[in-house]
């Protein structure tokens, strides 16, 4: 009886409609334990086939280490793989390496200058120099336009001081120089008289050269307003290696690396060849301009000379101390030790009074620092 009711039962089965077994989302999708595939609704391996008959049964979820979810490989067509290792997409701020930019501009180091920093996105040059930087540039302007007006080389050095600043410093000798290239000789004498002054006292000679630097690449800049600019500024560099505040090395130096066509290699070669390389040249290029005092450059150099030569015989220290007060050039101290070291070479009779009077000078107060 229970055989007979056993194989009723087996044969009633297929007449069931038999709902898919739900798998739980620990059951490897492989379990040995899965129930067989109904005959009536089979399945290939891409997508489920129902029967016209059978209910709508809710979808199943089966979670496995393949799903999706817990499948990290993208089924997307695109590389999902971040660009340029993780710096170049759309709103990132870029690689922690990325050097594109050739390194940020420092404010606040010496050699800065807010005219090379650029604004990548619209490759345009910024305006946005440091405030300190804005405010000094305007009170150079102001000082140079007094220091034209007055001629007074002492009180222009004591306002600088007083501006302090020193790393700007190659500001202020740019702007002197290119402001008296539009003026007559007399401005362009004082130019190169307040800048003997200036050199290694108030300003650092590396500012001095960085200003002449500046000086010469923006020739092109400055040919627009003054058309006479390769001549004058020619004549600036020659004169201020004549005055030792510029080494003749500046001019190759330069013209190994600003573009051949450019009107500073102009300049360049026109203060070495038409300039330094004439005979007696250092005569020639001090009295191109004349002078902005009633003496010259050479009226001053002659009466160091003759002091310091009246000394050597006399050894009357007084009366050098009286001439050196008497020249009115702090400025041009520096002309008086050179003569006399100059002169000490040359009459080795003559060098242990020389260097005594300079030591004797400086430590007076005669001959400043």
């Amino acid at each position: 009886m229970d055989r007979e009711n056993h194989g009723s039962t087996s044969e009633n089965a297929d007449s069931i409609p038999i709902a898919p077994l739900k798998i739980s989302p620990t059951m490897s999708p492989r379990s040995p334990s899965r129930s067989p595939r109904s005959p009536r609704s089979p399945r290939s391996p891409k997508s489920p086939i129902r029967s016209p008959n059978s209910p709508r049964s809710p979808k199943v979820q089966v979670k496995s280490s393949l799903s999706p979810k817990n499948n990290r490989n993208s089924h997307s067509p695109r590389d999902g793989r971040p660009k340029k290792g993780g710096a170049g997409g759309k709103g990132t701020w870029g690689g922690l390496l990325d050097t594109d930019d050739n390194g940020t501009l420092d404010p606040h180091d010496p050699n800065y200058d807010s005219t090379e920093e650029y604004d990548h996105s619209n490759e345009k040059k910024k305006s946005t120099p440091p405030p300190e930087l804005v405010e000094y540039k305007k009170k150079a302007t102001v000082i140079v336009e007094e220091y034209f007006a007055t001629d007074d080389v002492v009180a222009t050095i004591d306002e600088l001081r007083e501006l302090g600043k020193p790393r700007y410093g190659y500001y202020f000798v740019k702007k002197l120089v290119s402001m008296s290239m539009d003026r007559h000789d007399k401005e362009k004498e004082m130019a190169a008289i307040l800048l003997s002054a200036l050199y290694a006292d108030t300003f650092h000679p590396s500012q001095v050269y960085k200003g002449f630097s500046k000086l010469v690449e923006s020739a092109d800049d400055l040919i627009v307003d003054i058309p006479d600019t390769v001549d004058v500024l020619a004549l600036f560099l020659a004169r201020a290696v004549v005055d030792d505040i510029l080494p003749p090395a500046f001019l190759k130096k330069h013209m190994d690396y600003l573009p051949k066509d450019s009107k500073g290699i102009e300049v360049l070669k026109k203060a070495e060849k038409s300039y330094l390389a004439a005979p007696l040249h250092a005569e020639i290029i001090e009295r191109r301009w004349g002078g902005s005092k009633n003496m010259t450059v050479d009226d001053v150099k002659s009466r160091i000379n003759n002091f310091l030569k009246e000394y050597v015989v006399s050894g009357d220290k007084k009366e050098a101390f009286r001439c050196i007060k008497d020249l009115k050039v702090p400025f041009f101290h520096h002309e008086i030790v050179k003569r006399a070291l100059i002169m000490a070479m040359e009459r080795r009779q003559a060098e242990a009074p020389l260097l005594d009077l300079l030591k004797e000078a400086a430590e007076d107060g005669f001959i400043n620092s």
